[in-house]
């Protein structure tokens, strides 16, 4: 009879537990998988799909973003900056750069 009475409960439990465990790895992922976004100086060289090291961004006008970008933010700037010039705002995983990380990115800016 306990062992009746238990198998639901065990259930529950199992179903919270899952429930708890995916929305938790779900919202981590979330998070970490912001999408990157960079303004170019130069909006003509920004246009269309560009692939710069390990990331395919969308540009349009200028404005780029990259669902994933493998690389650390500043190397993945300073590879755009290579590619596409002086860069005016870059983000990644939701944090933008500073004044300073920027001045940084475009010191590789051709």
């Amino acid at each position: 009879m306990t062992f009746t009475l238990s198998r639901p409960l065990f259930a529950l439990a199992a179903l919270i537990t899952s429930a708890t465990l995916i929305t938790g790895v779900s919202t981590q992922a979330f998070a970490a998988g912001a999408p990157s976004r960079l303004v170019a100086a130069n909006p003509a060289k920004a246009s269309g799909k560009i692939v710069i090291r390990d990331a395919l961004w969308s540009c349009n006008g200028g404005v780029c973003v990259a669902p994933v970008v493998g690389s650390r933010p500043e190397i993945a700037c300073a590879a755009a900056a290579r590619k596409l010039g002086k860069i005016d705002v870059f983000s990644s995983n939701g944090q933008e750069f500073s004044a300073e990380q920027l001045a940084q990115c475009n010191t590789k800016a051709k």
